[in-house]
């Protein structure tokens, strides 16, 4: 019998999009599958397209307003597959991206299955842009230096048992999922296939306001470092803050802001 999945989608005022996803979720053609819909307090028609899927294979969560983090574990919390997946609301699961990372789960010390992402416009038309990840083995060191061979984002297909009581940083907007994965990657292996699981929209330019998100979110990573000294050495965050540090400051400046960029490049 084939496994059940559970494929947890947090929703805030995605009203455009939504329909779209969770369609490509129940299109897959894996039957043994909980897809979880977190409304997180949306104010837009969110919740009457969600409401009138009728489909026992979806469960929808209203809550209140909370952030992604939250809403994603609120998901956790009544997951009950044996893998468990993410998706947002306002993207894409193409044809076969369950299946394909199931047959990545080839022994039991394989937690964690990535895949491969094409970009795409509000319309999903491909933009040209692809990621492919390209390593197999302990994650934790690759993502410690946020390198991309092993990580992009919630791509991830993560068996329910390496997960635990490990949960989402509340409040957190950005690298919520670095931050989850690095706690998750106590053991256990990371592989990717080649095949797409995710068409990834994206809709316009980084905001000033997401940039600073981004920058409070890989500031709250390095701090989450420093304390975790049994296992991450000092070179790691030195070399991890010096990368932060290249990184916002090459945004703030092709988003214009010179004085940001200038105090990131000083303070890091």
């Amino acid at each position: 019998m084939a496994p059940l999945v559970t494929v947890i989608m947090p929703a805030y005022n995605a009203a455009r999009f939504i329909g779209q996803a969770i369609d490509s979720v129940l299109e897959q053609g894996h039957n043994e599958l909980q897809l979880i819909v977190v409304n997180d307090g949306s104010t837009d028609d969110t919740s009457r397209v969600v409401h009138r899927i009728n489909d026992p294979r979806v469960e929808v969560i209203d809550v209140e307003n909370g952030g992604v983090s939250r809403a994603r574990n609120h998901g956790l919390t009544h997951a009950q597959g044996e893998f468990i997946c993410f998706l947002d609301a306002d993207d894409h699961m193409p044809p076969g991206a369950i299946h394909a990372r199931l047959a990545g789960f080839t022994s039991p010390e394989v937690h964690f299955v990535d895949g491969a992402v094409v970009y795409c416009d509000g319309d999903l038309r491909p933009t040209g842009r692809r990621y492919e990840p390209a390593f197999n083995g302990d994650p934790f060191p690759l993502l410690l230096a946020f390198d991309p061979r092993c990580f992009f984002g919630n791509t991830w297909m993560i068996r329910r048992s390496a997960i635990g009581s490990v949960r989402f940083m509340d409040g957190l907007t950005h690298c919520e999922d670095l931050l989850f994965y690095l706690e998750l990657a106590r053991g256990g292996q990371y592989t990717g296939v080649r095949a797409t699981v995710l068409h990834y929209r994206v809709t316009g330019a980084s905001s000033m306001i997401a940039l600073d998100g981004l920058h409070r979110g890989y500031r709250t990573v390095l701090h989450w470092m420093r304390k975790e000294k049994t296992r991450v050495s000092a070179e790691q965050v030195a070399r991890a803050k010096a990368k932060v540090r290249r990184m916002m400051t090459g945004a703030y400046l092709r988003a214009g802001s010179i004085g940001k960029a200038f105090g990131t490049w000083i303070s890091g």
